[in-house]
């Protein structure tokens, strides 16, 4: 494997789907193969990791001070090869640095870049060394660049979830929010935006909070937190619905272990699009039952009523909802498959092997 120069926005300890992906690609490779540069505000520099600002608004292009200060660091410790998952602005320096680059796409970033600057962001796709996409459907979006095949490698997202618990926090948890044995908890875990569809959920559990004792965990941030709030206050939710955004990896098991259904009717968006969707395979882990929306690629992960009920609007949300929660033995069944399904991508090592190849 060449030393790498991993160049990015996210990272852990974010909890955004990107950041995920991209630590869980690099974890299990000797600290001496790579380097990690990102700027968001919640990475620390510590070992192989250096936080550094990347862009500066009052500059075009944003990252000239940046190049240079990457184009040191790659002197100073023979960096080989660079791999970025932002094409813009990320990947045009990538573009100008000079050496070997690989791209990974998810989703979003590929349609943003294709909206506000096609030309560039299709010269630098095209001078990649290697393009890594997450599902096939994030393969299909590049299609129309006439990108050859052979520069393309599909990686899934593995994860490596532990859903251990403490029994006695465990239930004060669930005491600070009122859950006892009468209580059907519906989850969703996912960034606060529209999109996501967590305020259909808040008006599924409006709609059935006469007929069950439902409650309703949100966690994640993000900017639609107050059009969630506003719609919790106007149903007089706040005693069944919880909106949890300071939830680290560490306590997110209990949540899934709280949990009934795990519930994300994500929407289509022409731009913003369900990549993958690694908290599916945590709740398929935590043997959850699953009621998703069908965009992006989770069909390339679910397939419905087999391990999950994929749905496209609020009545299908709520028809899905509502079986599960009137039949628990079907629910169940859904939650085994989901859990052997998840297997399939718990391949951690074989994902390692793939990277490896090609930074090679």
């Amino acid at each position: 494997m060449k030393k790498t120069l991993l160049l990015t926005h996210e990272y852990y300890p974010f909890k955004g789907g990107v950041a995920r992906y991209v630590y869980n690609l690099f974890k299990n490779f000797d600290k001496d193969d790579y380097i990690v540069v990102s700027d968001h505000k919640e990475v620390k520099t510590m070992g192989n990791v250096v936080n550094m600002k990347l862009t500066y608004n009052f500059l075009k292009p944003s990252w000239l001070i940046s190049y240079f200060k990457i184009k040191r660091l790659i002197k100073k410790n023979n960096i080989e090869v660079l791999l970025t998952p932002n094409i813009l602005p990320l990947g045009s320096m990538c573009y100008f640095l000079g050496i070997p680059y690989v791209i990974s796409l998810h989703g979003l970033d590929i349609n943003l870049a294709l909206k506000n600057k096609p030309k560039l962001a299709k010269k630098i796709l095209q001078r990649a060394d290697k393009i890594i996409v997450n599902t096939e459907n994030t393969a299909n979006i590049i299609k129309p660049l006439d990108i050859p095949k052979e520069k393309i490698e599909l990686i899934y997202p593995t994860i490596d979830f532990k859903a251990s618990t403490n029994k006695d926090k465990l239930q004060k948890l669930k005491q600070s929010m009122d859950i006892d044995d009468s209580s059907r908890v519906l989850l969703t875990v996912g960034r606060l935006n529209k999109r996501k569809g967590q305020d259909l959920v808040i008006e599924i559990v409006n709609k059935l909070k006469e007929d069950f004792n439902i409650k309703y965990l949100i966690i994640g941030c993000g900017d639609f937190k107050k059009d969630l709030f506003k719609k919790i206050n106007d149903y007089e939710l706040e005693d069944r619905v919880f909106v949890l955004c300071d939830v680290d990896d560490y306590n997110l098991p209990y949540y899934y272990q709280m949990a009934d259904i795990f519930v994300l009717p994500h929407r289509e968006d022409k731009v913003d699009i369900e990549g993958f969707g690694i908290v599916f395979l945590e709740a398929a882990s935590s043997k959850l039952p699953i009621v998703a929306g069908t965009s992006g690629g989770v069909q390339e992960i679910l397939t419905n009523q087999k391990n999950a009920l994929l749905v496209d609007d609020y009545d299908q949300l709520l028809a899905a909802v509502k079986q599960l929660l009137n039949n628990p033995t079907e629910a169940d069944k859904l939650a085994e498959q989901a859990f052997l399904r998840s297997l399939e991508f718990n391949k951690p090592a074989e994902q390692s092997k793939l990277l490896r190849q090609i930074l090679s």
